[in-house]
Order: structure tokens, then sequence, then C-alpha cells
């Protein structure tokens, strides 16, 4: 794998963990940060995937489908608790819940080109 793909990796475990420590200080439900936990896999190796060549099948692209959704419930629940929060939330947490958002759209998208190239071979 390319050093650009092991660096995009770093940066998407880093969005991983800091979203699971921002729900350990929001004292969320342990359950949902295990799962985002293990949709944040997903999604990585799906980056892993598409930079091999390998391909995915149809347990990997059912598991990105949950995997996007269970990120997408995540990403909508942190908006809705920082709009309902008492005190204003710093720039610098909004920022980066903005930018771990965005981060994880083109993994997702590797992750499904990866199932179409198996699909295609």
């Amino acid at each position: 794998m390319p050093w650009y793909a092991w660096a995009y990796l770093l940066l998407l475990a880093f969005v991983a963990v800091n979203g699971f420590l921002a729900g350990l200080r929001a004292r969320g439900r342990p359950l949902a940060m295990l799962a985002r936990l293990a949709a944040m896999a997903v999604v990585m190796l799906g980056v892993v995937l598409f930079h091999r060549g390998e391909g995915a099948g149809m347990v990997y692209m059912l598991a990105l489908f949950v995997a996007a959704v269970v990120l997408a419930q995540a990403s909508v629940a942190e908006a809705q608790r920082m709009r309902e929060s008492p005190t204003p939330i710093p720039a610098r947490e909004r920022l980066t819940a903005a930018l771990g958002g965005l981060a994880t759209l083109p993994a997702i998208a590797m992750g499904a080109i990866a199932v179409w190239v198996r699909q295609l071979g």
C-alpha cells in the first residue's frame, strides 16, 4: 500500500479514537460507542481492500452498509447533542466533529469501489 493510504488510515484511526473519547466525555451509551468504533474499523478495512486491489464480497458490502448507517446516525445524534447543549460547544469540538464526518466519506466510497471491483472480476 502507498504511504498516503497509511496516512489516511492513521487519520481515520484518529477520528475513531477522538469520537470514542468524545462519547466518554459526554457519558454516551457504551454500546453505541462500540458500534461506532466497529463501523470505523469496517470503513478502514475498505481503504485497505481498495488499495490492495483485492475487492470485497457481499458480506463486506452488507457490513459497509450497516457501518454507513451507524456513522450517519452517530453524526445526527452528535449534531443534536451539540444543538441542545445548555453551554456553548467549543469551536474546536464542532470543527473536529465536522471534519471527522467528512473524512470518512472517501473511505466509504473506497469500500464501495472494492465491492464493485469484485463484482466486475
